[in-house]
């Protein structure tokens, strides 16, 4: 969980036995390699962060979300606490100069529209050097110009990172490892850092929630940072091989015989049980003296029938006046399916709902959204900022707006008024 400040977690060294007893079992395997004394007693760290969130709006039958992974979101005419609110706690053990473990859990609203908590991060670290990091469990996709997760609010300037970009990442967490490499580049450090594993992850939409069957996914991310700024390249890719969902909508199509319709059979031979998820992102973060800028540019293909291809980007500004953080910012992303027609002839009941239902699959993931931020942070107590913010968003498709059913809307236009307590301990 990192905000980057030191300020920002305490240390604590009094000894926990069962928690104790459960990272030094995860880390023995690998200290026992490097012959490392096994009575060695840790030193933990422990820290958390949180969100308390409040938010309104006033469009009636729409439901305002951050996350593709939430099941609900801000209702119209109603003051809601869900969609900003979670809590995170973390646990670190340090084995020596080489080796850790560390545990992090999360609960918040998520996609089954409960609080059940979650590990987000559970993983062993070995650093042989100052220059080599290694790895291994549960980890997450660095992609973040401004932290190395999504949900730690503190982590960022406005009341939460744009939703038109991050909140389309719901895949960025996976079972498995990394490498990275660092070293000193002019008045900076440089980094390279690979990946691979199972993602895990899902989302919400049409009224149900999806988890990705098993995907495999890799990656590779660049970052120079100094002491104003950081600059940051991702890509990523995540190859899910089952994926049954659309087969009955297929099914229906090789049902419709070819002097009907001799465009059904080919879109049916079109629509594959695979998908392919491939993104590439950068990211810059300026933070000086009163001014600090931050922008992030994305690019994503989906092989999904009948396959999608989209850019997301954002750029928020703002200016330090003493314990005041004043910001204004624009997000914008469209993604867009490729063009399959299909004109079924209302020859009965049963093709014209079979259209209907083709209408709707090949707009499934269709976006084309845009928001306009005005808001202000107010740090204080050393580990809190209190943020106002009101986010104007004109979305003539959206996934991450929903009605009351679940489903997708569009053609909307809403400004929601947002207050959030961000606090690191």
């Amino acid at each position: 969980m990192t905000p980057n400040t030191p300020q920002n977690r305490y240390t604590l060294r009094t000894p926990l036995r069962r928690l104790s007893a459960l990272l030094a079992l995860c880390a023995s395997p690998l200290l026992h390699a490097q012959s490392a004394p096994q009575d060695a007693e840790p030193t933990w760290h422990f820290s958390g962060f949180g969100t308390l969130g409040a938010g309104y709006h006033g469009t009636d039958g729409v439901q305002v979300r951050r996350d593709l992974d939430q099941a609900r979101g801000y209702e119209g005419d109603k003051l809601g606490f869900r969609a900003d609110t979670r809590l995170g706690v973390q646990a670190t053990a340090r084995f020596g100069p080489a080796w850790g473990v560390t545990v992090q859990g999360l609960s918040r609203l998520s996609r089954d529209n409960d609080w059940a908590p979650e590990v987000t991060w559970a993983f062993v670290r070995h650093s042989p050097t100052d220059w080599l990091d290694l790895r291994v469990g549960r980890l997450g996709v660095d992609i973040y110009p401004s932290g190395d997760s999504r949900h730690v609010g503190y982590a960022f300037t406005a009341a939460r990172p744009a939703p038109e970009v991050y909140g389309m990442a719901t895949d960025d967490r996976f079972d498995g490892a990394d490498v990275t490499l660092s070293q000193p580049v002019g008045s900076g450090i440089a980094s390279f850092k690979v990946y691979g594993g199972r993602g895990r992850g899902g989302y919400y939409l049409y009224g149900q929630s999806l988890a990705n069957e098993s995907p495999v996914t890799v990656g590779a991310n660049a970052q120079w940072s100094s002491e104003a700024l950081t600059l940051k390249a991702a890509w990523g890719s995540t190859y899910t091989a089952k994926d049954p969902s659309l087969q009955p909508l297929a099914n229906a199509l090789r049902q419709v015989p070819a002097v009907v319709s001799p465009m059904a059979g080919v879109r049916a031979a079109e629509i594959g049980i695979s998908h392919h998820v491939n993104f590439a992102s950068l990211g810059l973060l300026y933070d000086q003296g009163p001014l600090t800028v931050e922008s992030t540019l994305g690019w994503e293909r989906f092989t999904a029938f009948p396959r999608y291809e989209g850019w997301a980007g954002t750029v928020l500004a703002a200016w330090r006046i003493g314990a005041w953080k004043p910001y204004v910012g624009y997000a914008r992303n469209r993604f867009t399916p490729d063009d399959k027609p299909l004109a079924l002839p209302a020859l009965n009941p049963q093709l014209v709902m079979l259209q209907s239902v083709y209408d709707r699959v090949v707009d499934r993931l269709r976006i084309d959204q845009r928001t306009v931020t005005l808001g202000a942070r107010y740090d204080f107590g050393g580990n809190y900022a209190l943020k106002f913010q009101i986010d104007h968003t004109d979305a003539a498709a959206s996934t991450l707006f929903l009605d009351r059913a679940g489903m997708p809307v569009s053609d909307v236009s809403t400004t929601l008024y947002s207050v959030v307590l961000d606090f690191v301990f």
